[in-house]
């Protein structure tokens, strides 16, 4: 069923999507509480936004395909984050500026009180070379209608093809535009486009990774915000190095950014998540004082496919408040997550039993090593251990394995812990480790996995369910502005 990488989506794909909808939905590895596209691939958050009482969490989705082919915009609207609707697929390729795939992009609320969106649209000249047009898009969610707009082409005489990824933030009541580029000599930039009142400006470049160089090959996936006051960035600096050495790495500064966008950085670079699963971080653009962060359960350079996996691949974390705390960001899952709680489970002998592969760990006042294996009846399992003042997760003897995009062992060294919380899914988990200070994204694959072992002291272990989905198999309809 797989169509070509880069062909058309129209309606008359609709029944074939329903197909591997209902296999994905049928699957023991599709996670319930971590939102995934209604079929095929999912990779970035994108364009998320609040308006009118919704969320809006738009993903890349590529329906017909568990790899990155006819690379779209997939939507879930929700009031509470527990219950979705699914709108359906609505940023397609469809115009000569985005035929071979509509990349990541961001969205804001304007003066008209729209949702004002900005992306990239990608076309390839071959195998190699390619170009990059950012574009700005109008949804209308009643019509099922998003209308299309060019803003302009990436500069091919300063950066290669791969440029992408727009971010646009208000400063001092101007607009500006953060992109990830990639230099002719093929190092990482990040590119800075102002709004002059009717066009876009080429307005400079800054090098992210001053005074801490990460030999970055690329920078993609930026995000700017504000929190008690203080300016971060996020971006992807992606490194020529395997999985497990860091080359897919999301890492954030604190910034001071001036009024001609000069970048004072007050910290080094340092990482989001420590997991090797976690990329193309995204906050909701206009949630005020609170800030909300969602990310890919994944990565570009990990693709791991068990055999059961041919219609989906991939999820988004949980959304995550993110705060500061010791001049550090630290993160924790939402508490409206605190509603998929079902029960607390009891234990015994050090054995805690639960159902559907939904399940939450927590324990406090740790002062001591500990291990907790969660495994199913053939004694597959993960382990997480803190041993020796050495974190770590292994992988090893999970049902399905693959060293290169699943490395076995992740080595975390001493990360003091005095406290944990783990939710974990049917096939993927994230850990949060002394009330947010650290955080690890794990994708892991164990065949109806049903119990935890653990010797941890005051462990409380909970019956978890899932997310509660409205489907909409529906493709919007995309055209030009004034055609």
């Amino acid at each position: 069923m797989q169509k070509e990488k880069y062909s058309l989506i129209s309606n008359n794909d609709l029944e074939d999507i329903q197909k591997w909808h209902d296999k994905k939905q049928s699957d023991w590895y599709n996670n319930q509480f971590h939102l995934a596209g209604y079929s095929g691939s999912t990779n970035d958050p994108n364009g998320l936004t609040y308006h009118k009482g919704k969320y809006y969490i738009f993903m890349q989705s590529c329906p017909f395909s568990i790899q990155h082919f006819n690379k779209s915009w997939a939507l879930y609207t929700t009031t509470d984050f527990i219950n979705y609707n699914y709108e359906g697929l609505t940023l397609i390729p469809s115009t000569k500026y985005d035929i071979n795939g509509v990349f990541s992009g961001s969205a804001r609320i304007n003066e008209n009180d729209e949702i004002e969106i900005y992306y990239t649209g990608n076309i390839k000249f071959n195998d190699v070379d390619r170009t990059a047009y950012t574009l700005k898009a109008f949804i209308d969610l009643k019509e099922k209608l998003v209308t299309k707009e060019l803003l302009f082409e990436a500069d091919l005489t300063k950066y290669t093809g791969h440029y992408r990824d727009p971010i646009v933030f208000e400063k001092n009541n101007q607009l500006y535009m953060l992109n990830g580029a990639q230099t002719k000599d093929l190092k990482a930039m990040l590119n800075v486009y102002k709004f002059n009142g009717s066009n876009w400006e080429n307005f400079k470049d800054i090098k992210f990774d001053k005074a801490d160089e990460q030999n970055a090959y690329m920078l993609e996936c930026p995000n700017y915000f504000k929190l008690d006051g203080r300016e971060y960035v996020f971006a992807c600096l992606e490194q020529d190095a395997p999985l497990k050495d860091g080359s897919h790495y999301v890492k954030y500064r604190e910034v001071e950014i001036d009024n001609d966008i000069n970048f004072t950085y007050k910290t080094s670079l340092l990482k989001i998540d420590l997991g090797f699963d976690f990329y193309a971080p995204q906050v909701f653009s206009n949630t005020g004082e609170r800030v909300i962060m969602l990310g890919w359960l994944g990565n570009s350079k990990s693709n791991p496919f068990p055999p059961e996996l041919t219609t989906w691949s991939n999820q988004l974390t949980v959304p995550r408040d993110l705060f500061v705390k010791n001049n550090k960001l630290y993160q924790l899952p939402i508490k409206e997550l605190d509603e998929l709680r079902v029960n607390e489970i009891k234990g015994f002998e050090n054995v805690y039993a639960y159902e559907n592969g939904l399940t939450e760990i927590s324990a406090t006042d740790i002062n001591n090593e500990f291990e907790i294996l969660i495994k199913n009846e053939k004694n597959e399992n993960i382990k997480i251990s803190n041993i020796d003042n050495k974190f770590i997760i292994d992988r090893s003897e999970t049902t399905f394995k693959d060293d290169e995009n699943l490395p076995p062992l992740i080595n975390l060294d001493d990360l003091n812990v005095q406290s944990i919380r783990i939710l974990v899914d049917r096939s993927v988990m994230e850990i949060f480790i002394n009330e947010g200070e650290h955080a690890v994204s794990v994708r892991f694959y164990i065949n109806e996995h049903n119990k935890i072992l653990t010797n941890l002291k005051n462990v409380k272990i909970n019956q978890l369910k899932g997310y509660s989905y409205n489907w909409n198999n529906i493709i919007f309809k995309n055209q030009i502005k004034g055609q």
